[in-house]
Order: C-alpha cells, then sequence, then structure tokens
C-alpha cells in the first residue's frame, strides 16, 4: 500500500497547471449556465459565453489529460509497468483525438 501512494503522489505531481486552470474554467462556465438567471439576469450573452468557454475547455481537456498520461508513463521506474503505461498512453492519445475530433465536428453543427 505504501508504494501506492508514493506513485499516487508523483501522478498528482505530473499533473500539468495548465490542468487545473481548465478545471476551474470549467466549473466555473458550468456554474455559470447553470444559474444564468441569478448570476446574470440583465446579461442574456453571458450564458453564450459561458457555452463558448465550456465547449472551449472540453476541446482542450483531452489533450492535457493525455499529455499527463505520458509524463507519468515516463517517470514509471520498472520496466514492466513503464511498458504499461505506454501501452495505456498509446490508447489514451488514440481515443483522445477521436472525441477530439468528434467534439469539434458537433461544435462546428451547433455553431452554424
Amino acid at each position: 500500500m505504501n508504494q501506492l501512494q508514493i506513485f499516487a503522489a508523483r501522478a498528482l505531481r505530473q499533473l500539468p497547471t495548465s490542468l487545473w486552470w481548465v478545471l476551474t474554467l470549467l466549473v466555473g462556465s458550468v456554474c455559470s449556465i447553470t444559474l444564468e438567471k441569478e448570476l446574470f439576469p440583465n446579461t442574456p450573452s453571458a450564458s453564450v459565453v459561458a457555452q463558448w468557454v465550456f465547449i472551449g475547455c472540453m476541446l482542450v481537456l483531452p489533450t492535457l489529460g493525455i499529455v499527463w498520461v505520458w509524463q507519468v508513463a515516463m517517470h514509471v521506474v520498472q520496466p514492466g509497468w513503464r511498458l504499461l503505461w505506454y501501452i495505456a498512453a498509446t490508447g489514451a492519445t488514440a481515443v483522445g483525438a477521436g472525441l477530439t475530433i468528434l467534439l469539434l465536428v458537433v461544435t462546428l453543427l451547433f455553431a452554424a
């Protein structure tokens, strides 16, 4: 159990700072969309801006997650676990690229 805690601490240290900023913007935009009438009663375009911020965060989030998985994979010491993390990072890259393309297409469809 001690090794798992050490690994978790190392993995959390590898989180990019920009991921925390994107998560903060994501939570803020969700709160703005949900509480639109209470927060911005006289500003109808605030909800539209919050929706665009939400969409932008959702486009950037998979990329930052992939960067984090690759950084964790590079810092794993044991060869077997490193191979497993590289396989997971490769799979995450493929899934993230597919999701980013899908979100981009959906965004362009709803923007039109």
